[in-house]
């Protein structure tokens, strides 16, 4: 008599995710702690010298100094709330919300707008043989690649072969980190409406010319009625590259040679994780700014892609015709865009598909774009983020207001002391965040989207929140063709802190 014995799998979970602050007394910042230690101290001596009169209007002058830095609203210190309405009152003042190109503008093409302005975009070949397009930024010494990618999905798969997927794409982005160049590993899943033009060209390529009239029509009839309100998927993933090298910042063809020798190895780093990959020419990137910016144009670029022919559209023309930024949304050729950001990380412990809801494709929100962005830190700087990181987890603990540790200290404590074993181990330390945007027609029912949304992200449990008075910059970053936010940003990182 034989047995039979199943083997269980054990389900993965990840989470105890941190966001790294250097802690002070009483659950507050360092830079506050100490600020507040000078001015206890320049009130003593006011009051010593001056009296108690000068030591309260003292006071009273700290205080308004102070309770910015203090006050908090979803991550943001007053002062950094307050520069940014400086900046957008600005803006409007001077106009710059709005933008207006064209043939016949001062401009003479359909430039990128924004921070996308001074891009420019170089071709070159990489050792496989592959062409592909180069974004680049020169006020900022950034390169960016952009990758297409056929994900597989989890459908008909092992869980043993999920988990060796998920750690195959957790030892690329370790490997890409060790890299001291590397800025910002992007992936982007966009989901648009079917046009029906891929489904009529493989359709007139089965159709023989002798075929019967009838069966000719039978054809026709399900390639333009079949694609009609259905959603289909498109993803890419992005590589930003810091010019190192002063020849690298001054000539594009020598980070061009760069990157064409390191490109190989990372679409085979993509295809261990399950993703397959190649390089995107400059002519697809070119079309994927120009659908971003002008939904309309998606049939025109569609068909030209599937008939092999070029769509006539350079760097130069693929920006909008048409752009007005608002505070809560964006307004481009005939659309509206939103676009809200990752607030915090998902609170406790989850499974490799928690983000099925957000990133499957959606009828209520057609036109949905996803870019989850990995800024890995750099080997040599790993080991002291994870060491201040633990340190100041510890004295987070150790200066509770009540005395007694809470539960979420204790597990932060925990999390942080685990970053440094595994990193010890070779992993990599890895900041990520998450942008998402919608695409309406321009007199959309905002209200509604903004509930759709706010539901798939509670089941993704991600706390998200609108990018505020800067929804160009954010719509520009979600695309993954080099926008930084972080390194972008106006606000002194000083008052960001």
């Amino acid at each position: 008599m034989t047995g039979q014995t199943s083997q269980v799998v054990e389900e993965r979970t990840y989470g105890l995710w941190t966001r790294p602050r250097n802690e002070g007394l009483w659950g507050f910042g360092w830079g506050l702690t100490m600020a507040g230690f000078a001015a206890l101290v320049a009130a003593m001596f006011a009051v010593l010298f001056g009296g108690w009169r000068a030591g309260a209007v003292i006071v009273v002058l700290e205080v308004m100094v102070l309770a910015p830095m203090a006050w908090r609203v979803e991550g943001r210190s007053g002062y950094e709330r307050g520069i940014q309405m400086m900046q957008w009152i600005r803006t409007v003042f001077r106009g710059e919300n709005i933008y207006q190109s064209g043939v016949f503008s001062r401009l003479g093409s359909c430039q990128q707008p924004g921070l996308l302005a001074p891009s420019k975009l170089y071709e070159g070949r990489d050792s496989a043989g592959y062409q592909f397009g180069m974004v680049h930024m020169p006020n900022w010494n950034l390169y960016t690649v952009v990758v297409r990618c056929w994900p597989q999905g989890a459908r008909a798969v092992d869980q043993e072969m999920i988990d060796h997927w998920v750690a195959c794409w957790g030892r690329m982005l370790a490997t890409l980190g060790g890299k001291p160049d590397i800025e910002a590993i992007t992936a982007v899943l966009d989901t648009v409406p079917e046009t029906g033009n891929r489904l009529a060209a493989e359709v007139a390529q089965l159709t023989r010319h002798d075929a019967p009239v009838m069966a000719k029509a039978m054809m026709a009839e399900l390639a333009a009625e079949l694609p009609s309100n259905t959603v289909r998927p498109e993803a890419w993933c992005s590589v930003t590259f810091r010019a190192t090298t002063p020849e690298r910042r001054k000539d594009p063809a020598e980070q061009a040679v760069e990157i064409g020798r390191r490109l190989p190895g990372m679409i085979t780093a993509l295809g261990d994780a399950g993703v397959r990959a190649r390089p995107m020419t400059g002519e697809e990137v070119t079309a994927l700014m120009r659908r971003a910016w002008d939904p309309a144009a998606e049939a025109n670029l569609e068909e030209a892609a599937e008939y092999d022919q070029p769509h006539g559209v350079r760097w130069s023309e693929a920006g909008p015709v048409a752009h007005e930024e608002y505070k809560d949304r964006l307004y481009h050729d005939g659309t509206v865009s939103v676009t809200w950001e990752m607030a915090a990380a998902p609170e406790g412990n989850v499974n490799e598909q928690v983000l099925k809801q957000l990133l499957e494709p959606n009828p209520d929100v057609p036109r949905k774009r996803v870019a989850i962005v990995y800024r890995p830190h750099a080997a040599g700087d790993a080991a002291k983020i994870v060491t201040d990181d633990y340190k100041n987890a510890l004295v987070a603990s150790q200066s509770e207001r009540s005395g007694v540790v809470s539960a979420q200290a204790t597990l932060r404590v925990a999390a942080t002391q685990q970053a440094r074993e595994e990193q010890a181990r070779g992993h990599g330390v890895t900041r990520f965040g998450v942008l998402i945007t919608i695409t309406e027609l321009a007199g959309s029912d905002l209200p509604r989207i903004d509930a759709v949304v706010k539901d798939m992200t509670a089941q993704a449990r991600l706390r998200i929140r609108r990018s505020y008075r800067y929804q160009a910059a954010a719509f520009s970053a979600c695309l993954g063709t080099g926008v930084l936010l972080p390194e972008m940003a106006a606000t002194p990182r000083v008052v960001a802190e």
